[in-house]
């Protein structure tokens, strides 16, 4: 198997601490460029990871040119911009989320992938994670009957409260970022996921916290105005044929220890403990054998990959060798963005809204 050539387009914290710390693990993959804005913090991952070339511009970049495939892990506003060029350029693209933050940005990206004939696999990574497939077995299979509805939820304190930064986190409070393009994704990818594209989307919001102070790192103890954008989303979803969702994301949760998701069927429950040895709980009504209850210990099945954070590059890499969809599919990617827009939309109209997109579904790989 060849080794394939990694470029980094962000040289931030989500780069270094979930990116670089897993990319060892992949014997197949060596990163041999980064690229960032800020030439210290370039110098800065070079160093850190042994990475030959560094580059402080995506021109550059895309003009070095001697990689395979180009990770995009800069930060939310940039990544249309930058992976249209990046697409443009003929590299595979894996992007972080959201790719895009609008429809039709998502629209010309998918085409810009067909046209180079590249493979385009959009975050967040939900949907290779084990734990998942595993749930969407589970409703293929009739474990838990007809599903009727599903809950998730995506919501910490805050990226100036929850995570140490030596960047200041100000921008996640103006436009073109947000709780809902940060959080709410993840919640959002889910429950599309394992039910399918959603038909109409309703939503309630707020900035219930419209001052915040940094907690950590370079910029502790900073005030930050952040009541330009909600921060605290009830989002009600519609997928038709009697199934619904709900969606809680936001801010605005300095701890919690609700399940992410569960999913609701008529013989049954299908629940995410968040215990990584046991990630799933499954409550049974099976009256044929008298027996109702959750289950215990949990069923016993072997997981078809080995999951990190970063399967993300191994799954593109099988996709581009097998000539295969990615697991993470940029059309899903985008019903997701038409949802966030909806959501935004509904919030301030308090109107339900139609959805536009859909994406295949069951995944390929059900």
């Amino acid at each position: 198997m060849k080794t394939w050539k990694i470029a980094i387009v962000g040289c931030g914290a989500i780069a270094e601490g979930v990116y670089m710390a897993e990319m060892p693990r992949n014997e197949h993959v060596e990163v041999v460029a980064c690229c960032d804005l800020k030439p210290d913090r370039v110098e800065v991952f070079q160093r850190k990871f042994g990475i030959p070339r560094g580059y402080t511009h995506i021109d550059q970049l895309l003009a070095d040119g001697d990689f395979d495939i180009v990770l995009d892990t800069a930060s939310i506003p940039n990544h249309y911009e930058l992976n249209m060029q990046i697409l443009g350029a003929g590299k595979h693209l894996y992007s972080q989320k959201p790719m895009g933050l609008t429809v039709q940005e998502a629209d010309d990206m998918i085409a810009a992938a067909k046209a180079a004939g590249v493979k385009f696999s959009a975050s967040p990574i939900h949907m290779l994670r084990p734990d998942i497939r595993r749930a969407a077995e589970l409703i293929r299979d009739g474990a838990i009957g007809r599903v009727m509805w599903a809950a998730a939820t995506a919501m910490h304190g805050g990226p100036e409260y929850f995570q140490f930064r030596e960047v200041d986190p100000t921008w996640f409070f103006q436009p073109g970022a947000g709780a809902l393009y940060d959080m709410g994704v993840h919640a959002l990818t889910q429950i599309t996921g394992l039910l399918g594209p959603a038909k109409r989307v309703s939503c309630m919001a707020a900035a219930s916290q419209p001052k915040r102070t940094v907690r950590s790192g370079a910029h502790d103890g900073k005030p930050i105005k952040a009541d330009e954008l909600y921060d605290n989303y009830m989002v009600h979803l519609d997928f038709g044929g009697g199934r619904m969702g709900s969606v809680h994301a936001g801010f605005c949760a300095k701890g919690s220890k609700t399940p992410s998701l569960e999913i609701y069927g008529e013989e049954g429950t299908i629940s995410f403990s968040g215990d990584s040895k046991n990630p799933i709980n499954l409550y049974l009504d099976c009256p044929e054998r008298a027996v109702r209850g959750w289950m215990s210990p949990q069923p016993q099945y072997t997981y078809k990959m080995d999951f990190f954070q970063c399967s993300c590059v191994a799954d593109l890499i099988e996709a581009i060798e097998q000539d295969r969809p990615v697991g993470l599919p940029p059309e899903h990617a985008r019903h997701v963005i038409d949802l966030m827009v909806n959501i935004e939309e509904s919030a301030r109209t308090s109107e339900t809204r139609a959805l536009s997109t859909t994406f295949e579904y069951p995944p390929v790989w059900l």
